[in-house]
């Protein structure tokens, strides 16, 4: 007896298969994605890469700080700045908290101030009745300022304060506004990223969505600012932040009486290329606000007849450029600073 052949059977049959083959491809691709995002995470919670660290609050990375309240982050003792800094604080050690000590200059800045051959080496080069005081390290804006206040309240007490700033140091606010600086459990500075109105809670436990949402750039303190912008325009958020701690380096030095001069330094694009100098402007005004003498530089830079030999390749002043902004700081000093009538003659000084 024969079975009669059923179309629509046929077609219910293959219609399961379909669904039975379309259903194990989708879940093994699911099963993919999935394992492909838990080997990223893995990895990325095992070994993170140098640019999400920054942002982890659970850094393994140890360092010299412990969370403040007025430069987002402060050193935690003198023997921690000590072994953030190996060897450079030994030879001044000596002349903390001694009557005895010779003048003193103590220069805080970017790397114009303390890289090797700058103005803080400069100093120390041709003014020989002074003292020069610098560590030679890099560090960000607010760091400086509260190294400079931590070192007044261990007893460093210098003749006079220089804090010498340059454009870009403004733009470490536009990156990583003062209220994302956090101090880990070991003393590493990190910056708590600015979260997405959704998602944040995925953004804050997932090292790989935090991954994908610092690649953005959104998590910055000010997205998409473009630090040439500073020549125009400074955003206020940023100028606040400066402002701030300004405010709180000066009542440290008014508490210890030592005067500061803030000391404006042209870039190379200002100084060549005919930039503005809003954020010189703004630094000026804030700074002058609170009780600093301002020293700035532009000037003496933007006339001087020879501009190629102001710089080196890299941007920062040549040997020709530190003697120019030295013997500049010098005839400022000779208008306001009594003290100032045994420093050498700035034409002496002068490339």
């Amino acid at each position: 007896m024969s079975v009669a052949f059923s179309p629509a059977r046929l077609t219910l049959r293959a219609r399961l298969r379909a669904c039975r083959w379309w259903l194990a491809l989708s879940s093994g691709l699911v099963l993919a994605v999935v394992l492909v995002l838990a080997v990223g995470e893995l990895y990325l919670r095992a070994a993170p890469p140098s640019d999400l660290a920054p942002y982890l609050p659970e850094s393994d990375q140890s360092g010299p700080f412990r969370a403040d309240a007025n430069f987002g982050v402060q050193y935690r003792s003198l023997e921690a700045l000590a072994a953030d800094n190996p060897g450079r604080l030994d030879p001044y050690l000596p002349l903390f908290n001694n009557p005895n000590a010779p003048p003193m200059w103590a220069f805080f800045g970017s790397s114009f101030a303390q890289a090797p051959g700058m103005l803080a080496d400069t100093s120390r080069k041709l003014i020989p009745n002074r003292m020069t005081f610098n560590l030679g390290k890099n560090e960000p804006f607010a760091v400086r300022l509260a190294q400079a206040a931590f070192l007044l309240e261990r007893g460093l007490k210098p003749e006079r304060l220089f804090l010498v700033c340059i454009p870009l140091d403004v733009h470490h606010f536009a990156l990583h506004g003062l209220d994302q600086y956090r101090a880990t459990e070991r003393g590493s500075l990190v910056y708590a990223p600015r979260l997405p109105p959704v998602g944040g809670g995925l953004v804050r436990s997932s090292r790989l969505a935090l991954k994908g949402w610092t690649r953005t750039t959104l998590h910055l303190n000010r997205p998409f600012f473009v630090a040439s912008a500073l020549y125009s325009r400074v955003d206020p958020v940023v100028r606040a932040d400066v402002q701030t701690v300004f405010g709180h380096l000066a009542e440290s030095t008014a508490k210890h009486r030592v005067p500061v001069t803030v000391v404006l330094v042209p870039s190379y694009e200002q100084v060549c290329r005919d930039a503005g100098f809003a954020v010189q402007d703004a630094l000026a005004l804030d700074a002058r606000a609170i009780g600093f003498d301002v020293c700035d530089s532009r000037e003496a830079f933007h006339t001087y007849p020879d501009k190629a030999k102001l710089f080196i390749p890299d941007k920062h002043f040549s040997a020709f450029g530190n003697r120019l902004l030295l013997a500049t700081i010098l005839e400022h000093l000779k208008t306001i600073d009594p003290r100032a009538v045994d420093l050498p003659n700035p034409a002496e000084v002068r490339p």
